[in-house]
């Protein structure tokens, strides 16, 4: 009795033994296993905040860009509105000139419209001098002339 006693002591011990092996061997086990899950965890956050970071940093480029484009929108708007008043302004400044132009030209048409007018005394020639003018700036049509010289030119 004594040797089964002994035997089965020394079973239990092995058993103790045996497990308390494994328990270290798990232990370790899980240990080793929780140390990689976290560095992956820890990657994995990392990837995530530099993925966060880089759509920030997207976002603020993409925002910079459209404000670039709406400033160049702007710019180019200025540059239009500036081009058009240019443009009216020369447009004015072409029909002041082809107005004067055509008074010019039908002043110098005078004596060919009225030939008496160089038979006549000199007193008459300066009555017709200050009064030729009015009429023929009256005479003349109005938008016509200066229509059509834009449109030769043009």
């Amino acid at each position: 009795m004594h040797k089964a006693l002994h035997e089965a002591l020394h079973e239990a011990l092995r058993i103790e033994a045996l497990h308390e092996a494994l328990h270290e061997a798990l232990h370790e086990a899980l240990h080793e296993a929780l140390h990689e899950a976290l560095h992956e965890a820890l990657r994995i956050e990392a990837l995530h905040e530099a993925l966060r970071e880089a759509l920030r940093t997207e976002a603020l480029h993409e925002a910079l860009r459209i404000e670039a484009l709406h400033e160049a929108l702007r710019e180019a708007l200025r540059t239009e509105a500036l081009h058009e008043a240019l443009h009216e302004a020369l447009h004015e400044a072409l029909r002041e000139a082809l107005r004067t132009e055509a008074l010019h030209e039908a002043l110098h048409r005078v004596p060919a419209i009225f030939p008496i007018a160089l038979q006549v005394p000199l007193p008459y020639i300066a009555t017709l001098f200050f009064t030729l003018p009015s009429f023929l700036i009256s005479s003349l049509p109005r938008e016509a002339p200066e229509r059509q010289l834009v449109e030769d030119r043009c």
